[in-house]
């Protein structure tokens, strides 16, 4: 019979006492036996099971943090900035590749993606102010154009 660490559920040899997985100390969950689940009035009661506490000594272990999870220091995000700000095309092709790359800080993955939508997004509203702006220029010159022949009536 295989035993199951009440703790992360890494299955474990039979002789072994200690998870090899988070190192917690095995505890087996006592089964009740039928007759004892019924009370002396003949009713059904549910099990109770006490909760997993963590053994004294063994404090809470952080996990170990993979270079793509690792928090960025303020140079990398300092240089990252600067580069997908200050170089022109280089600054977007750079942002792509940092946005779609499977080995980068996710961090940096999730800053790149974000400013490519940014970057979208500016590029849709200089266009549609660019259309306005257009319209409102082609407006003025048909008015100024009017204006002119009407004036040059008088001449």
């Amino acid at each position: 019979m295989s035993k199951t660490c009440s703790n992360c559920g890494n299955i474990m040899e039979d002789d072994a006492n200690i998870c090899s997985r988070c190192g917690t100390q095995y505890v087996a969950l006592q089964s009740v036996q039928p007759e004892q689940a019924v009370n002396n009035a003949g009713v059904y009661q549910q099990p109770q099971y006490q909760p997993y506490q963590q053994p004294y000594g063994q404090g809470y272990q952080q996990p170990y943090a993979a270079p793509a999870e690792a928090p960025m220091s303020v140079g990398s995000w300092v240089g990252t900035i600067l580069l997908t700000t200050c170089l022109g095309i280089i600054s977007i092709i750079l942002l792509l590749v940092w946005a779609f790359s499977n080995d980068v800080n996710i961090a940096k993955k999730n800053y790149c993606r974000a400013m490519l939508i940014v970057y979208l997004i500016g590029i849709g509203l200089a266009i549609i102010f660019s259309i306005v702006f257009a319209a409102v220029i082609a407006s003025a010159w048909d008015e100024i154009s009017s204006s002119f022949s009407n004036f040059s009536q008088y001449f």
